[in-house]
């Protein structure tokens, strides 16, 4: 997977990588193959899939996260006072911003609209990052994900392997990360981190 070295090049935000177009070294070039992915992703037929570029609205986040769901996964769970609340449950793909690798997990997230103007006024969702248990797919989900691992393929991603990123981080070292405490560190967090 990564070296050690190429760990540490990760943590300290240094693109590592012969693929393109992370050979490159030129960040709106990776960028632009990212959203050329969610242009490929999004023409999966009764599938959507947002995008969060923004760092989660502050940071660094070393990773673009998708969360990609059927239309008939989104469920009405509650109308009252004006507002809808909406159930989503899909698929996070993390692609990381730094080496031409991924992960994929599920996730349910929730959304309360003004049922007048379709305005977002809250929500609640996680990160496949905050929990190694998130980083596996039920069986209800195989159909879609297959679908998602070939358009990964065709882009020259690898998908990572859960049991793998999944260890202790072989050594020590401080990572801007929201998600674990130094001594907790896995190798998963030196790959895809957020520094808030």
């Amino acid at each position: 997977m990564f070296s050690n070295e190429q760990l540490q090049d990760l943590i300290e935000g240094k693109i590592v990588g012969n693929k393109f177009p992370y050979d490159t070294n030129n960040e709106q070039e990776i960028e632009a193959h990212i959203r050329r992915l969610l242009y490929r992703i999004n023409r999966i037929p009764n599938l959507v899939c947002e995008a969060e570029w923004k760092h989660f609205g502050s940071g660094y986040a070393s990773f673009v996260e998708f969360f990609c769901y059927q239309k008939e996964n989104v469920l009405v769970v509650e109308e009252k006072n004006g507002r809808r609340e909406l159930k989503t449950e899909g698929i996070i793909i993390d692609i990381c911003r730094l080496a031409s690798v991924a992960i994929i997990g599920e996730d349910t997230r929730y959304k309360k609209i003004l049922i007048e103007t379709n305005e977002k006024v809250g929500g609640a969702y996680s990160s496949i990052l905050s929990g190694p248990n998130r980083l596996y797919l039920s069986g209800r989900f195989q159909t879609i994900a297959e679908k998602l691992k070939q358009a990964l393929k065709e882009f020259d991603y690898d998908l990572l392997d859960a049991e793998n990123i999944i260890q202790p981080l072989p050594f020590q070292t401080k990572i801007s990360t929201i998600y674990r405490r130094p001594k907790e560190y896995l190798v998963m967090d030196a790959i895809f981190y957020w520094e808030d």
